[in-house]
């Protein structure tokens, strides 16, 4: 699974140095969850509050290898090491592994454009059938914009989708369907908290252009990337402490952007990176 294998990509990449990292601050809010390890790294991650309270009320986590103390203080070797797949616990796995991956989304190891659209990098002539799983704001409203393309947005609640996008409703149940037929594939990174990612894109090999986006998507992308991906449309936190006080008190991704707690990257692959536009630059 992707999850997997970019943990143990992390693992080998910091050798020995992981059991030494201690999580020294953890906040789980309403749109998303953020942690702040000891070497100063911050990975924020979509917290998936619908999905937990189902399966868990609000009264205990189901999780049977849910720890009893805090996660402060707690090494992320042992926290990385929990091999429960309930949400909570995939949840801070992520926002862990994205921390550590910081360290390594660097010009020098990626190809990365930094402060621009995924879409600014495509060529909008290349892009006629397009799938979006999850209805991922800014891309939205730039297809709506495109009258030459056919736009399809699969979502679990139609009610999440404005009045006028509701012709572009597909019931989340026929996501194998839209995704097998599409040229773009635009996939929000809620999937990999979910743990839907590996399955959607399963169904994307016809596509052209397969972008994942969203802070949860994080991580060193190399998983990804063996899975087709061209672009990883991400974040990298900046003011960890800012950030952690905003998840804190509800505030979502528009507030982390308009203070710059945040910093947009696409991450390119470079297997795939011929079918990316001439105007981008990795800087």
């Amino acid at each position: 699974m992707v999850l997997d294998e970019a943990l143990c990509g992390v693992k080998e990449l910091y050798e020995d140095r992981l059991h030494d990292i201690t999580v020294e601050r953890l906040v789980m809010g309403i749109f998303f969850t953020g942690v702040k390890l000891s070497t100063g790294l911050c990975g924020i991650s979509y917290t998936p509050t619908a999905e937990i309270h189902k399966r868990s009320g609000c009264l205990q986590i189901g999780s049977t290898s849910r720890r009893e103390l805090p996660f402060k203080g707690a090494l992320v070797s042992d926290l990385l090491a929990i091999s429960d797949d309930d949400l909570l616990l995939r949840t801070v796995r992520i926002v862990i592994l994205n921390a550590l991956s910081a360290l390594f989304l660097t010009h020098n190891l990626y190809c990365i454009v930094e402060d621009c659209d995924a879409l600014d990098m495509i060529d909008p002539a290349s892009m006629n059938k397009i799938c979006m799983v999850g209805a991922i704001r800014p891309f939205v409203d730039r297809f709506k914009e495109m009258d030459h393309v056919k736009l399809q947005i699969v979502e679990q609640k139609i009610e999440s989708l404005r009045r006028d996008e509701i012709r572009y409703f597909v019931p989340s149940a026929e996501a194998a369907s839209a995704l097998s037929l599409c040229d773009t594939a635009v996939i929000t990174g809620a999937a990999i908290a979910n743990g839907t990612m590996d399955t959607l894109l399963g169904y994307t090999g016809r596509a052209k252009h397969v972008i994942v986006a969203g802070p949860t998507a994080g991580f060193i992308p190399d998983a990804l990337f063996r899975r087709g991906v061209s672009v990883v449309s991400t974040v990298v936190v900046v003011r960890p402490e800012m950030t952690l006080d905003f998840l804190a008190e509800g505030m979502g991704a528009y507030q982390l952007f308009r203070n710059k707690c945040i910093r947009k990257i696409n991450i390119v692959n470079g297997v795939r990176e011929n079918s990316i536009g001439k105007g981008a630059s990795s800087g």
